[in-house]
């Protein structure tokens, strides 16, 4: 485990936290295999009569596969790039990473 990380407020974009891999049954009996990435991301500054929201979100994102998230550590800042169907298809570290690298 790393030593920690500090999140800047002021970064708009999407911190990687972890992830989870490996498969689940599917209805017809199958082994199906499955990537999810964890990652911070900036609340939405929607406000309205009855809501707001402020801070950040936790999300669980999608992958397309387990290599997406190879070399990156908690705490590095990344640019995600997705498929028409939400999914992460391809992670890259966007400048100087919170995690060091």
């Amino acid at each position: 485990m790393s030593k920690g990380f500090n999140v800047d407020f002021e970064y708009q974009g999407y911190v990687f936290l972890g992830g989870a891999q490996g498969t689940f049954e599917a209805r017809d009996g199958r082994r199906v295999p499955f990537f999810n990435m964890f990652v911070l991301s900036p609340a939405s500054t929607y406000t309205s009569e009855d809501y707001r929201a402020f801070g950040f979100k936790a999300e669980k994102k999608k992958c397309l596969s387990g290599d997406i998230m190879e070399g990156l550590n908690p705490g590095d800042r990344v640019k995600l790039f997705f498929d028409d169907k939400g999914r992460v298809q391809a992670a890259v570290l966007d400048g100087d990473s919170a995690g060091g690298k």
